[in-house]
């Protein structure tokens, strides 16, 4: 059974991972920063080819500063600010599939925000 995008996502979200503002250039989902590398979860989960060729999806990551992760200000800060980052792009995106998959991008940040802010 294929996962869907969001699925993905969240998955990474949950395990530590930093959702950025950039975008696949292939599946057009926000990149993921995980332990220094950029990475594309989705095409790097359902295993994705152009032409024939396996998309090459880790890049080195620009140096930033580690969000710690029981720090629930500042990974609830950087969470909000890709939340807010998302909904821009939604707003600005022509294509519908694209508008919904970042919108239901924008529904696993709030959700993910919420279980932060629980517990």
């Amino acid at each position: 059974m294929v996962k869907k995008p969001d699925e993905i996502m969240a998955e990474y979200l949950l395990k530590g991972g930093k959702m950025l503002s950039r975008e696949c250039t292939v599946c057009r989902s926000p990149l993921f920063e995980i332990k220094g590398e950029t990475v594309c979860v989705v095409c790097r989960d359902q295993d994705q080819t152009v032409e024939g060729k396996a998309v090459p999806h880790v890049q080195k990551a620009e140096k930033t500063k580690p969000i710690p992760v029981a720090g629930t200000s500042d990974l609830g800060r950087e969470i909000e600010e890709t939340i807010a980052a998302l909904c821009r792009r939604a707003r600005d995106e022509p294509d519908p599939n694209r508008c919904l998959a970042l919108m239901d991008s924008v529904k696993i940040g709030v959700e993910t925000l919420a279980l932060l802010r629980q517990g």
